[in-house]
């Protein structure tokens, strides 16, 4: 039986995941831009985990007959710090241009993470971008905090944007 994985964080796995994973049919995966375990220092360290996202993995899932494609973001555990979160968003559009790239999908995973006010300001501006750039968007329910609150306050988000709904995916 073949396959599709809607959202595995590859970057973080071994490529004989990746051989095990064709063996048992896969034909391609979703990638969405997460937490790495820690807080990056520096949006330099995102661009080069975009161009990871973009360039690195996808070759290295074609080894195995996988096509990789991935959402690219500010994920919301990093999203508390308004200045920090906008540098980062403004690498997305930017050269090289990562919204181009044929296996970007969207923007995501957003969303919030302890319903924080920055929070919410950085997924509004991710919302932003998604229109701008005519993208998808993934939403991603908070872990940490009350996440029926913080759904609704992402579906308000939403609404309130020219977005489709049949545009937003939510995990």
């Amino acid at each position: 039986m073949r396959y599709i994985d809607p959202h595995i964080h590859m970057v973080s796995r071994t490529t004989d995941d990746y051989q095990r994973m064709a063996q048992a049919g896969c034909i391609a995966v979703t990638e969405p831009a997460f937490w790495a375990g820690f807080d990056r220092s520096s949006a330099q360290g995102f661009f080069d985990y975009f161009r990871q996202l973009t360039e690195y993995e996808p070759k290295r899932a074609a080894q195995f007959g996988i096509q990789h494609f991935t959402w690219l973001c500010i994920n919301p555990k990093e999203a508390d710090d308004p200045g920090f979160a906008r540098e980062v968003i403004a690498l997305i559009p930017v050269i090289p241009d990562f919204l181009e790239k044929e296996t970007v999908l969207g923007i995501g995973e957003i969303g919030l993470n302890k319903n924080t006010k920055n929070e919410l300001i950085i997924l509004e501006e991710q919302i932003a971008l998604a229109e701008k750039y005519n993208q998808m968007v993934l939403v991603h329910t908070p872990h940490l905090e009350d996440k029926q609150k913080g759904t609704r306050i992402i579906m308000d988000a939403i609404s309130a944007s020219s977005i489709e709904p049949g545009r937003v995916l939510i995990d």
